[in-house]
This record gives structure tokens, sequence and C-alpha cells, in this order.
């Protein structure tokens, strides 16, 4: 029974022990949890100037890259009308000219029916 004993006395100390240190640690313990806190709120107030700084270059280079965008669109559709005014015109014109060759050959055939009847009655 003396090995019990001894067992029961090494754990009863140890136990002890770990108490005694668990309540000796525990205001070092609260100090580093308030000093984590200090430091993550002060860390927060000093990061804050920066990512206000961050937003509002966000918002700029947004609004740039918006303002970029609308210019370019109406160039774009500018350059569009451009193009349909240009086949628009160059449509006419080729008709103008389908216009004018047809009525030539109607001219053209119409003297030569008339070419045609003269020679039938001669």
């Amino acid at each position: 029974m003396g090995l019990k004993d001894t067992l029961q006395k090494w754990f009863g100390t140890a136990k002890e022990t770990a108490s005694d240190l668990a309540e000796k640690a525990q205001p070092h313990v609260e100090k580093a949890v308030e000093k984590t806190k200090e430091t993550a709120s002060d860390l927060t107030e000093k990061a804050q100037p920066h990512v206000e700084k961050a937003m509002d270059k966000a918002k700029e280079t947004a609004s740039g890259l918006t303002e970029k965008a609308k210019e370019t669109a109406s160039d774009l559709t500018d350059k569009a009308k451009n193009k349909a005014s240009d086949v628009s015109d160059s449509a006419k014109e080729g008709a103008e000219e389908a216009k004018d060759a047809v009525a030539e050959k109607v001219q053209e055939a119409g003297e030569a029916i008339a070419d045609a009847g003269e020679d039938v009655q001669s």
C-alpha cells in the first residue's frame, strides 16, 4: 500500500501545484487579453484613416472609369451613326446610278425598237 499512498500524494501535490499555477496565471492571462483588446483597438483606430482614404480613392477611380466608359460609348455611337450615314449615302448613289443605267438601257432599247420598226417598214 505504500505505492498507492505515494501515487496519491504525487497526484495530490500535482493537482495542488496546477491549481496554484492556474491562480497565479489568471491575472497574467487577464492582462494579456486586455492588452490584446487595447492593441486591436489602437490598430483599428490607426487603420481607419487609411481605409477611408482607400475607399475614397476607389470611388474616384470608379467614377473616372464610368466617365471614360460613357465617353467611349458616345464615340462609338457617333462612329456608328457616321458609318450608317456613309452607307446610306453610298446606297443612294448606287440607286441613282442604277436608275440612270436603267433609263439609258430603256432609251437604247426604245431606239433599237424604233430602228427595227424602220427596217421592217423598208
